[in-house]
């Protein structure tokens, strides 16, 4: 079967890239003749280099596009140039977040992480600057006039299966596409799980009184709320932060760090290369997930099976809800008083906390398993509507 792979890597990166990265291996794996098509050819190979990953044995097309154009309108470009090559060259395509309307009437697969339709009734999900500046909010209110005319936002095509990260993107894009949750196929994303706690065995590091928090630079991930919980927790013990993350806008972070007083305790790796992750993952005790609204939480099982206590906000959204089953495999804080003596216990009382528990429930979210689970899905969805 010959399937086509829309998506670019590197653009947005993040968890994405490693969960489409790890469905190209599934397909490649099972035997499908797999085309990724790209306005970024050598995102791939950046993004398997990133992660550690083999390189896919994906044929690349690279589709040029207007330089103006930006995510997600540079998916939908490229997936009319298919359409102009030809409907009947692929048996199936393969999208991510959102299907454009020029292929729902093919065959296909959509992987949401948290689909763009979703955001335009959720804006709780939509990024800060979309919403708090001028510039911003006409860029989204353009961004909500125009994404219908590209992609479908209220239906479901009878020939696509939609797959889910996390109960809450399940959900929401249920309702905003009017139907029913079981439409929608539930599948965590993967994570390099077991690699992870194979070099937690294997190190000679020690746990240190450290706390780790991943996730891009931006408002709404609550890195601020962290470190006033540190500056708190200072007083009464020795505890440094490393807040790792993508490039945004770090700006606000840094001078959070200033106005506290926390230059010494806190380090700030933008941009940081995977390794450099993975070593505080392996020496913290503590990983922090303060964002309120988070589909799913990919660092925050990489954090556990380093053996890393997690520390999540509760509220619908992924970590709470399915990566630490509401507390059950972590500890979850609603405010910062709260988040200061939670981090302060987890710290002291490292060695009391069941990290084995921790481990175990990290590794059912092994990137093997999402393989297996997906190839075994997407076989289950050939049998049937692929055939007709």
């Amino acid at each position: 079967m010959k399937v086509a792979v829309i998506y670019d890597f590197s653009v947005n990166k993040g968890g994405g890239d490693f969960v489409m990265l790890n469905i190209l291996e599934a397909l490649c794996e099972a035997g499908y003749d797999v085309s990724l098509f790209t306005s970024y050819p050598n995102g791939l190979q950046k993004s398997a280099d990133f992660f550690d990953k083999p390189l896919p044995k994906v044929g690349i097309y690279h589709v040029k596009v207007p330089s103006y154009l930006r995510h997600p309108y540079t998916i939908a470009y490229v997936a009319r140039r298919i359409v102009e090559i030809g409907n009947n060259t692929y048996d199936a395509y393969m999208v991510s977040d959102d299907v454009p309307r020029c292929i729902a009437g093919q065959k296909g697969v959509c992987y949401m992480h948290y689909p763009h339709v979703a955001r335009f009734k959720f804006k709780e999900f939509i990024a800060t600057k979309y919403k708090t500046t001028l510039h911003g909010r006409i860029a989204w209110k353009i961004h909500e006039i125009l994404f219908p005319s590209f992609y479908l936002v209220n239906e479901k095509p009878r020939r696509w299966m939609f797959i889910a990260n996390s109960i809450v993107t399940r959900r929401h894009a249920a309702e905003v596409l009017r139907i029913s949750v079981e439409d929608v196929v539930l599948i965590n994303p993967p994570v390099a799980a077991r690699r992870i706690n194979e070099m937690w065995r294997n190190s000679s590091s020690e746990k240190e009184n450290l706390v780790v928090c991943v996730g891009r630079f931006e408002f709404e991930k609550r890195f601020t709320d962290v470190l006033q919980a540190l500056a708190r927790l200072k007083k009464k013990i020795n505890v440094r932060l490393s807040l790792i993350g993508f490039s945004y806008d770090e700006k606000h972070v840094f001078r959070a760090i200033r106005a506290l007083g926390l230059e010494e305790n806190v380090e700030l790796l933008v941009n940081a290369e995977r390794r450099e992750l993975i070593d505080r993952l392996l020496r913290a005790k503590v990983i922090v997930h303060p964002a309120p609204y988070e589909p799913f939480g990919i660092a925050v099982v990489e954090g556990m099976a380093a053996g890393c206590i997690p520390v999540i906000r509760k509220g619908f959204n992924g970590p709470w809800l399915e990566i630490t089953q509401e507390g059950r495999y972590g500890i979850g804080f609603s405010s910062l008083r709260e988040l200061a003596g939670i981090l302060e216990r987890a710290i002291k009382y490292y060695d009391s906390f069941n990290i084995k528990a921790i481990i175990s429930r990290a590794l059912e979210f092994d990137e093997a398993i999402f393989r297996t689970r997906f190839i075994k899905t997407i076989e289950n969805f050939t049998n049937t509507s692929l055939v007709s």
